[in-house]
């Protein structure tokens, strides 16, 4: 996966799980995890299927990105309520932009997270680190498809 020696340390992670995978969010970067009705939910077309739509928060626009669409290929279907994982403007390319994820699982120490990887705590999964996600999400998603009429 990714040498986790080599990125940034926090103060504290949110572990957000994604099937059976575990993605670890540095706190810095989490604006709030939302908890959004299908019926809220606005389809954009021409935009890769892993963008599930746009979303009203307290006044912003959200972009609703499936995690499990962008990194699985998996195809779902969107439940009755979906988990967000909001982003900060830390990240410039995707601020604001919400992740779709299954749960999220719990807030941890950066001492837990540095337990968890080293393999000094029982790991239940495999865990996959944000920073490690985002320039495949840019390319992926923020590109407009075009649309090709049939010829008839």
């Amino acid at each position: 996966m990714i040498d986790h020696d080599t990125l940034p340390s926090y103060s504290r992670y949110v572990l957000a799980g994604l099937g059976n995978l575990s993605l670890v969010f540095p706190d810095i970067y989490v604006a709030e995890i939302m908890i959004v009705d299908r019926s809220e939910l606005l389809p954009i077309p021409f935009f890769n299927p892993s963008v599930l739509g746009l979303v009203q928060q307290q006044g912003a626009i959200v972009p609703l990105v499936s995690l499990k669409r962008a990194l699985l290929g998996t195809k779902i279907l969107v439940p009755e309520k979906i988990t967000v994982v909001r982003l900060s403007d830390e990240f410039e390319e995707i601020s604001g932009a919400g992740l779709v994820v299954d749960r999220v699982i719990s807030s941890i120490s950066s001492l837990q997270y540095g337990q968890l990887m080293s393999g000094e705590s029982p790991a239940l999964a495999e865990y996959m680190r944000l920073e490690s996600l985002l320039p495949y999400l840019g390319e992926l998603v923020w590109k407009p498809q075009r649309w090709h009429p049939s010829s008839g």
